[in-house]
């Protein structure tokens, strides 16, 4: 990845116009509705998104899903779009997207799930920094009890001085570098398409829920490494992985599948799907820390080295 190409957004803070956005999933009326108001409560200007066509199992048509992330991004008043929910479907829209459009319309997006392939477009695509993190119909709430909406946007407003703490060492040893990824499932998913990830010189993050038995997480890292998209990265860190498995199974399972790559590996952060999810900068420098380079008793650590925003 190309530092130097990387765009920052501009920095997200109250007053600021936020787009909430429904590229993927049907999302359900009443958490869209809880949620924006609590971004609202907190201060930001709140559109959401107007009320689509019946469909079975998206929030709207492909072209409908298409034009309101294109709007978002084009409107000069809106400074962050921040994705509903996940589910699936952004994946069928990015195409007709044109990534340098996007790039002359920089704007701070929000999301996980089904929305890492938004974001690994933004950032290897457009060349645009975003953030992996709680989204506005899922765990936005959430976010707010566990007190991790206020970690999220500390970063959104530019604080690097975040850590968050990876309790479990796989392979031992301290990194730095941009920090790219998120759903395993969904990296898994772009193999062999234009949107497939490139983590050479990067920090790899995975995370993932319901993906068992183990044999399904075997079969995603081994198509990764197959895939060769994994060739030169620099460290890798994993996500809790709710209902994926026991953790010492999960950890045994990484081990061989990408023990040999000879960099460090963390696993247990608390990011992405689980009950406290912590957002995390994507296409910025971040360090991870883990094993015997850390203090004695010392969780290891991730955390930051640069500022995701402007």
């Amino acid at each position: 990845m190309d530092a130097a190409r990387l765009i920052k957004p501009a920095a997200l803070r109250p007053g600021d116009r936020v787009a909430v956005v429904a590229p993927s999933g049907k999302v359900d009326p009443e958490r869209l509705a809880r949620g924006a108001a609590l971004l609202t409560d907190l201060g930001f200007d709140v559109v959401t998104p107007r009320a689509a066509d019946s469909h079975p199992y998206f929030a709207a048509s492909d072209a409908e899903r298409r034009r309101g992330l294109v709007e978002a991004f084009g409107d000069p008043e809106v400074r962050a779009v921040w994705c509903a929910r996940g589910g699936y479907g952004v994946a069928r829209i990015l195409p007709d997207v044109d990534p340098a459009w996007v790039r002359r319309h920089p704007k701070l997006c929000i999301g996980f799930s089904d929305a890492t392939a938004l974001l690994q477009f933004l950032v290897q695509g457009a060349g645009v920094a975003a953030l992996h993190g709680p989204m506005v119909a899922h765990d936005l709430l959430a976010a707010r009890e566990s007190g991790t909406l206020d970690h999220l946007l500390a970063i959104a407003a530019g604080d690097a001085s975040w850590r968050i703490e990876v309790p479990r060492t796989i392979v031992p040893g301290e990194v730095e570098g941009p920090l790219l990824g998120g759903c395993l499932t969904v990296l898994a998913s772009l193999a062999g398409t234009p949107l497939a990830p490139r983590f050479a010189g990067a920090i790899a993050l995975f995370e993932d829920i319901s993906e068992r038995p183990l044999r399904r997480i075997d079969r995603m890292l081994t198509q990764l490494r197959q895939s060769r998209m994994l060739d030169g990265v620099r460290g890798v860190v994993f996500g809790t992985m709710p209902e994926c498995g026991p953790a010492d199974d999960l950890c045994a399972t990484i081990e061989d599948c990408l023990g040999s790559l000879g960099v460090p590996i963390g696993f247990g952060a608390p990011v992405g799907h689980g009950p406290v999810h912590y957002a995390t900068p994507l296409g910025v420098g971040v360090r991870l820390r883990v094993g015997s380079v850390t203090a004695a008793g010392e969780a290891g650590v991730l955390e930051g080295v640069e500022p995701l925003v402007a």
